[in-house]
């Protein structure tokens, strides 16, 4: 994600192995800032990021770079099932201390 070669539609479409750039939940060109920040299909999903690494989470820098949001930002790709037919399941395993919270 962070270099920009996600298997998301604009990559995908630069390597020939997508007909379009185009998100296909809303019709924009699909990046990695269009999907983690931007995309309208994936604002509840957003909105528990925010709450779970702060309003930073609208920073792309910092949400891919951070340590602490490795597991937020992975939990958000999990739910949005956007990357699932390529990586399958990414939901991070549960912390004994994420329980206790």
């Amino acid at each position: 994600l962070r270099t920009g070669h996600a298997p998301l539609n604009k990559h995908l479409n630069r390597i020939n192995r997508s007909t379009t750039p185009k998100c296909p939940r809303c019709d924009r060109e699909e990046t990695t800032h269009h999907f983690l920040i931007a995309c309208p299909a994936y604002a509840r999903l957003r909105i528990a990021l925010i709450d779970e690494v702060g309003t930073r989470a609208r920073d792309l820098k910092y949400l891919l770079n951070h340590p602490k949001c490795i597991k937020p930002t992975l939990r958000f790709i999990a739910k949005s099932k956007r990357l699932e037919t390529i990586f399958g399941d990414v939901t991070p395993p549960v912390d004994d201390e994420e329980e206790e919270e």
